[in-house]
């Protein structure tokens, strides 16, 4: 049977109702159903194998994708900045008097969140201790 359509069964009556199939009947539709059950059972087989190849594709692109990524990150073009814009920056984020207490909401502090070289280079600047007040906490 080439037409999986189930109005197209010699049982399509019977389908979705209460009805009592007869012996000869429930024979029938046995000897009926083993090709479609084999062609199942195959479907499932190919199925199951495209889910693995499926599975281990995705596995590499995304061991692929963090590779990438990883080494995208160095092409960042804040990274081309040279230090000593950087520095001209952050000196421009200094606040006016009067001088606040750390805050990282404000400029200069916020910077310092952003990377690793960025969280010590501004509180390098030689203006940056007579800018803040720093104050720290006894635990």
């Amino acid at each position: 049977m080439s037409d999986w359509d189930t109005n197209h069964s010699p049982f399509a009556p019977m389908i979705g109702t209460n009805y009592i199939l007869t012996a000869v009947e429930l024979n029938r539709l046995k000897a009926m159903l083993v090709h479609p059950m084999d062609i199942l059972s195959l479907l499932e087989l190919d199925i199951d194998h495209a889910q693995a190849t499926l599975d281990a594709l995705l596995h590499e692109k995304q061991r692929v994708k963090s590779y990438v990524d990883a080494h995208r990150a160095l092409l960042s073009p804040v990274r081309q900045i040279p230090p000593e814009t950087l520095t001209d920056i952050f000196a421009q984020c200094l606040p006016d008097p009067p001088y606040g207490l750390r805050d990282l909401t404000k400029a200069l502090l916020l910077l310092t969140t952003t990377c690793k070289d960025w969280s010590i280079s501004p509180l390098l600047l030689p203006d940056c201790g007579t800018h803040y007040t720093f104050i720290f906490w006894a635990i």
